[in-house]
């Protein structure tokens, strides 16, 4: 599934750098959700994630079965982090250029069943079949989106980028060369402002809620120490492409400006400064084979792509959140309505379930608690909501209804001078109504009503 472009590949080969250049003009482009709309469309706080292979998080070296930690996921686990009851769907497509979103988004819109030829041709992504075949499902979730996901555009400027060759400078190519170059680029500008304007139309028909986010280009064609920037391509053709760059950025900004005139939430994130910062660290354009020839490749890393969900999330909430660091003896961190569980009593995992203080777990929940001490039964109450744990039972109680336990008893745990229930966090987080959602790249579990 994820061949890193292989396909491409024998294309770039003529000019290694030139996969460095594929991402001169790769947009992102994230929904904004600084607040919650007025009328939420559905109880969770739904998250769509479209576009071309940054939305699908891909990274150089992925295989079919590795697991994307992309922006997209950064920005949904800031959702948690806001005590959003969050969930996402990526419809992210490798290979997908602006023309082929504008178009699946219409079909979705209107209804229709479409394959790979009638969106775009050729695509290199071997799921691409499978994607289009969601189409309808795509249509409802965008209806209850809070939030959609965009990147888009990178793959619409590669054949030029080809065609230009960057091994040698743009003033050194023939006066005619650099005029059919300066009028495709002046074409590729126009045509992605048109296909851009017209997929956030049919998601502004769809859901017209969704507040949109659209972060600029990101550039990484040089490395920068103090003030210096060292380029990896001739001078000129660095000029060329930086002043495309900038063009890209003010039809970006017209666009922005256009759409809030009509009421639209619409915001820019800054991914220019986020990858561009230290390109080497955030992209593997100097990544090489095992003979030590080049392997350019202009997709963010793991570091890179927690710097672009950095970047969508500080125009959406306004900060970026992590958990503080935990001791040696603390397996998990616990996040309950945005907020950290800080206790001196910590988090317990047994068969791989999660165990927390009774007290503790309970205050977090804003829930009210009773003990039976004659039956060891604590009963925990949240507005219609009533559970009863008992330690050393397989069951639990649910508004009165006993339901098996898919954990460990309740049990006791030992400490200094004392002993503390512990109870198995998910079951009393569910059963009180609430979603529980385990990150293990966090290594934290979140807890939102």
């Amino acid at each position: 599934m994820w061949e890193l472009y292989s396909k491409l590949r024998n294309v770039w080969n003529r000019a290694a750098i030139a996969a460095t250049v594929a991402g001169c003009l790769t947009f992102s482009v994230a929904a904004s959700a600084a607040q919650a709309p007025a009328a939420a469309p559905s109880d969770t706080y739904d998250i769509v994630v479209l576009g071309d292979s940054l939305a699908a998080g891909y990274q150089l070296g992925f295989t079919e079965a590795s697991v994307p930690y992309g922006y997209a996921e950064h920005v949904y686990e800031q959702a948690l982090f806001q005590g959003l009851r969050a969930e996402y769907t990526n419809y992210g497509i490798i290979g997908l250029r602006s023309e082929g979103l504008s178009k699946w988004l219409d079909a979705a819109a209107k209804g229709q069943a479409v394959k790979e030829a009638d969106i775009q041709p050729g695509l290199i992504d071997p799921r691409a079949a499978a994607m289009f075949g969601k189409t309808q499902e795509l249509a409802q979730d965008l209806k209850d989106a809070e939030l959609v996901l965009i990147t888009i555009g990178g793959n619409d400027f590669l054949w030029m980028l080809n065609d230009l060759g960057v091994e040698t400078a743009f003033n050194q190519l023939p006066a005619d060369k650099q005029t059919q170059l300066k009028s495709q680029l002046d074409t590729l500008l126009e045509g992605f402002e048109k296909q851009l304007k017209t997929s956030l139309d049919t998601i502004q028909k769809l859901q017209p809620k969704a507040e949109i986010v659209i972060a600029n280009q990101y550039l990484p064609i040089y490395i920068q120490f103090r003030e210096e920037k060292t380029y990896f391509v001739p001078d000129s053709t660095a000029k060329f492409l930086t002043d495309g760059q900038a063009r890209l950025l003010e039809t970006l900004q017209a666009v922005v400006a256009d759409y809030s005139k009509q009421g639209l939430n619409v915001k820019i994130a800054d991914a220019s400064a986020a990858i561009e910062k230290d390109a080497l660290k955030f992209t593997s354009i100097r990544a090489s084979d095992e003979q030590g020839n080049p392997k350019p490749d202009i997709h963010p890393t793991a570091a890179g792509y927690a710097a672009l969900g950095k970047s969508f999330s500080e125009p959406l909430w306004g900060a970026y959140k992590t958990v503080k660091p935990r001791k040696a003896n603390v397996p998990i961190s616990i996040v309950v309505g945005g907020k950290e569980v800080i206790t001196d009593y910590a988090p317990v995992i047994k068969k791989g379930r999660t165990f927390l203080s009774l007290r503790e777990v309970t205050e977090a929940l804003g829930a009210e608690l009773q003990w039976n001490a004659a039956t060891s039964t604590a009963t925990i109450t949240l507005e219609d909501r009533t559970v009863a744990i008992t330690v050393g039972a397989t069951t639990i109680s649910v508004n009165g209804k006993s339901v098996p336990l898919n954990a460990e008893p309740a049990y006791l745990q030992q400490f200094s001078g004392e002993k503390k229930t512990y109870v198995p966090l998910a079951a009393l987080s569910d059963g009180l109504g609430f979603q529980v959602v385990y990150r293990d790249t966090l290594k934290t579990a979140f807890i939102n009503r």
